[in-house]
């Protein structure tokens, strides 16, 4: 029950999260230089903006809720859950925010939310003192590592997804490394326990490097808010979770089961049709 309100809370704030920032972004319109003049515009607004400033708190208590949930569970089970927010998007987007969603595009939704429904159902790993070690390869990838391929042929909105995809899936691999070093977090604990833990987070090199991994994925987002609609963007960072598995695999040695890998690729198809709205 516990577990099910961690997972719940986690994907909700990470939805309106969303909402409100690209409520915010679309009043302040497309971020189209990277001068010192518009970036302190743009930092200006940021932090004057409400809606920004609401969104920017309901992803931090997100975060919170994401460390927890990455201390108890294995980022290959948490991260398709997380994933599931893509179907809340883009609902409260058409809603709320009056988006045109097109039948292509929801289509599209519903074949990312038909992957991240295969990989929960690949199962959980229970706690860790449950867990039997797993195999692991004899030789590991070096992390993280940044390879960034662009030509002039891409568009400003993939150049920023591109950036926002690696960013975001190494800063999740660094949390996660981070978080499992920590370990087991039970909301049992006393205050003191929890003050701890905060002081350990703050001190952990791994954690400290996927925040400002996150960070970096996280002003990518923003300039993508100000170029398309989030019911667009959203889905299209889904490709962050079949690298996040990738990272889960060979930097975290987690097992990688056949129905994750299955719904991994229905998440990439999901992607290439909203790449065609």
């Amino acid at each position: 029950m516990i577990d099910g309100l961690i997972l719940i809370s986690m994907v909700l704030t990470q939805v309106f999260g969303d909402l409100w920032l690209s409520q915010g972004m679309k009043t302040f319109g497309a971020v189209r230089s990277i001068t010192p003049h518009a970036i302190f515009n743009l930092i200006t607004y940021l932090l004057t903006s409400p809606s920004i400033v609401l969104g920017v708190m309901t992803l931090i208590l997100s975060l919170g809720f994401y460390l927890v949930a990455i201390s108890r569970f294995d980022l290959s089970y948490v991260l398709p859950i997380h994933a599931s927010g893509y179907v809340f998007n883009a609902l409260f987007a058409w809603m709320l925010l009056g988006e045109r969603i097109s039948t292509l595009r929801w289509a599209a939704t519903a074949i990312v939310a038909v992957g991240v429904y295969l990989i929960g159902r690949s199962g959980r790993v229970p706690p860790p003192s449950q867990v039997k070690k797993a195999w692991s390869p004899k030789r590991s990838l070096p992390a993280p590592l940044f390879l960034v391929t662009t030509t002039s042929a891409i568009s400003p909105v993939w150049l920023g997804l591109a950036v926002l995809v690696l960013a975001d899936a190494a800063g999740d691999v660094l949390l996660a490394k981070g978080m499992k070093s920590i370990g087991w977090i039970s909301l049992k604990m006393s205050p003191s326990a929890f003050l701890k833990i905060g002081r350990r987070i703050l001190v952990t090199p791994s954690i400290l490097q996927g925040i400002s991994a996150q960070a970096i994925a996280f002003f990518a987002f923003l300039c993508l808010l100000s170029w398309a609609d989030v019911s667009y963007v959203r889905p299209c960072t889904s490709l962050t979770y079949a690298m996040s598995l990738l990272g889960a695999r060979y930097f975290l040695h987690e097992p990688v089961v056949p129905g994750r890998l299955i719904g991994g690729l229905a998440i990439g198809l999901g992607v290439a049709m909203v790449a065609l709205t």
